[in-house]
């Protein structure tokens, strides 16, 4: 404040730095000078105008000031993979049985980097696959000791894969379980479908543990008894000269 020859005083309003103006020393002006300094040498409009861009901006290096924001982040979508493994039947030693694989991306977001893996169990080897499906693609190696396919599927999209192996007839297992996983290149395994599998033959039981043949022999066995014994029936110039009798020792 000065005195003016009349004994008023005069307010004296200094100038802004020449660097004041722009975007990235506004910031700085704040940090350096006290309140009390931006006072005197600001006008209260300009120097309003100031504190408020130091409270509510950031300064970036393009002279450019950005409000920030608050609120939630929108969450991106993540894709989500069912995974099932299936088979019809038992697999009988010697045979061939067929595995039915099928994953599924239920989520909103492509997934493009899958990794699918089967490894056979002992007694089971691959003897061949068939791919098919919608809005997926595959890239399949199938070999004795197990299947691995490299997969990208799009939201919704679905593949199934038979998978076809021969069943080896010496096994000495009566039961076998089949797994398949799906895993992704930075999370490892995301999902895992078991199928337990029943081997028939050999010396593992069948399903229902009754005779070989569908048929019941009480009555051939009381026919082939009554011919033997009593000689009573004879093709032309033929004789019977058994006397053996059969009976049945089996349920």
């Amino acid at each position: 404040m000065n005195a003016r020859p009349d004994g008023g005083d005069e307010r004296v309003r200094r100038p802004l730095p020449s660097l004041i103006p722009h975007a990235r020393c506004v910031a700085v002006w704040c940090r350096r000078f006290p309140r009390a300094v931006r006072q005197e040498l600001l006008p209260m409009s300009v120097h309003t105008l100031r504190r408020r861009l130091c409270a509510l901006g950031t300064v970036v290096g393009l002279g450019v000031v950005l409000p920030f924001t608050t609120g939630a982040v929108p969450a991106f979508a993540v894709a989500q993979i069912s995974l099932t493994k299936t088979h019809e039947g038992d697999f009988a030693r010697g045979g061939q049985g067929v595995y039915h694989i099928k994953a599924t991306n239920t989520g909103t977001a492509t997934v493009g980097t899958l990794r699918l893996t089967d490894t056979y169990p002992q007694g089971l080897t691959g003897a061949g696959i068939s791919v098919s499906g919608s809005n997926f693609g595959a890239a399949c190696s199938n070999d004795p000791a197990g299947l691995v396919c490299e997969l990208s599927l799009g939201a919704g999209g679905t593949v199934s894969i038979d998978v076809t192996v021969d069943v080896a007839s010496d096994t000495t297992a009566c039961t076998v379980t089949n797994s398949v996983t799906v895993s992704g290149p930075e999370d490892g395994v995301l999902v895992t479908a078991n199928d337990p599998t029943t081997i028939t033959g050999g010396s593992c039981p069948d399903d229902d543990g009754g005779s070989v043949l569908p048929v019941n022999l009480s009555g051939v066995v009381t026919l082939f008894n009554n011919i033997s014994t009593n000689n009573n029936i004879l093709s032309p110039g033929g004789r019977n000269t058994s006397t053996q009798n059969l009976g049945i020792n089996a349920p």
